[in-house]
């Protein structure tokens, strides 16, 4: 083996581990963008509850405590990713999240040529595998 063929070995493993921490880096903000919303979501559900207790009225049973809390998750779900910036963060997101997969997908092929096991090009009722 020589040593062109290790450095593009090793080119392609630092390849999808950039994919990996990009995908890592995007999460985060993703997961930011949520987690606003269920903090933005609990305090609306929060005050809600408290105008039912102002007004004397009460919750009778579970499914009209998630019918609440689903009308008002919805609401600030909708409303959060209607803005250009969730949108973006989630376009994002799901940009780098299938650059990710597909830089798995390479190296994992390769690390199956490596180890002499069937490689998959199609995933049907009919696939068909072939040997290295």
């Amino acid at each position: 083996m020589g040593t062109q063929q290790h450095t593009c070995e090793i080119s392609q493993l630092l390849k999808a581990f950039d994919a990996l921490i990009q995908l890592s880096q995007v999460s985060f903000d993703y997961q930011l963008v949520l987690a606003d919303i269920w903090i933005k979501a609990f305090s609306e559900l929060t005050q809600e509850l408290a105008s039912y207790e102002a007004k004397g009225e009460t919750i009778g049973n579970l499914r009209q405590f998630l019918e609440v809390w689903s009308n008002i998750f919805d609401r600030e779900f909708a409303q959060k990713f209607r803005s250009e910036d969730a949108q973006a963060i989630q376009g994002k997101f799901l940009k780098v999240g299938m650059s990710y997969w597909l830089e798995q997908q390479h190296l994992l092929k390769e690390v199956r040529k490596k180890l002499d096991l069937p490689i998959c090009n199609q995933v049907d009722e009919n696939t068909s595998c072939k040997s290295p």
